[in-house]
């Protein structure tokens, strides 16, 4: 395992993997994106989960304002299946969507990742 123990928080990790072993391959904003919503829930409050997705939010927006090419590195192919393997559903379609709109440019993509994200800041603000 790599990092050092700041970088290696039971919050970073879901199961043997990080968050870096999947956004080391995306752009700069989605891969900010990438992190909150795969880390969302694994530190704090729920409040601190709901600021998580919101920055997230505000990740994919500016990637979305600012004209996003797409990025060829984003590719999903050399991120391991396992690191997926433990995820709710609505995680997992988020989490699919940033790295399908990340590498092919695709704002409508990256549009339904926020819808998704936003339907579960809500449904946490619901419970709460």
């Amino acid at each position: 395992m790599h990092g050092t123990a700041v970088t290696r928080g039971a919050h970073y990790q879901a199961g043997q993997f990080q968050a870096w072993d999947v956004t080391r391959y995306l752009s700069g904003d989605m891969a900010q994106a990438w992190q909150y919503v795969y880390r969302c829930g694994c530190k704090g409050s729920e409040q601190d989960a709901v600021t998580d997705l919101r920055k997230a939010v505000d990740f994919i927006e500016d990637w979305l304002a600012h004209d996003p090419e797409p990025n060829q590195r984003a590719s999903t192919g050399d991120i391991p299946d396992e690191v997926f393997f433990t995820l709710d559903q609505w995680r997992l379609f988020a989490l699919n969507d940033i790295q399908y709109a990340d590498h092919n440019g695709a704002a409508d993509t990256a549009e339904s990742a926020v819808k998704t994200i936003k339907r579960e800041i809500a449904r946490r603000e619901e419970a709460a």
